[in-house]
């Protein structure tokens, strides 16, 4: 069942509409079989070609909604950047507030050890 599900190859698919379009100019074709009718074939083609339509509008609106997925994020970082300075801004660079938001408080830091030259 999973092999039938699998897309066919676009030369196939070529080779299929020129097919319709070589039968359609025979005058005379009757198939015994009417399951392989011109215009069963036409309405096939129809269905696939607006199929095919379809594919491609959602594939653009996919390739819009990433965009703006993309541009969200990147204005809710910039505003997440902008909220932890305006905390440190507002509460100083050594307040609870300053962990709080997950930054490290400055008397938090080492300070730097000076050493000395070996000679």
């Amino acid at each position: 069942m999973a092999a039938q599900l699998k897309r066919l190859p676009p030369s196939v698919i070529a080779a299929d509409r020129e097919l319709l379009r070589a039968v359609q100019s025979l005058g005379d074709y009757q198939p015994i079989n009417g399951a392989y009718s011109i215009a069963i074939m036409q309405q096939q083609e129809a269905c696939l070609t607006q199929a095919e339509l379809a594919i491609v509008r959602l594939e653009d609106e996919l390739k819009h909604a990433r965009v703006v997925a993309i541009e969200t994020a990147r204005a809710m970082h910039t505003t997440g950047l902008g909220m932890k300075d305006q905390v440190i801004a507002q509460y100083g660079q050594d307040s609870m507030a300053v962990e709080i938001i997950g930054l490290t408080r400055k008397s938090a830091h080492k300070r730097p050890v000076r050493r000395k030259a070996t000679a």
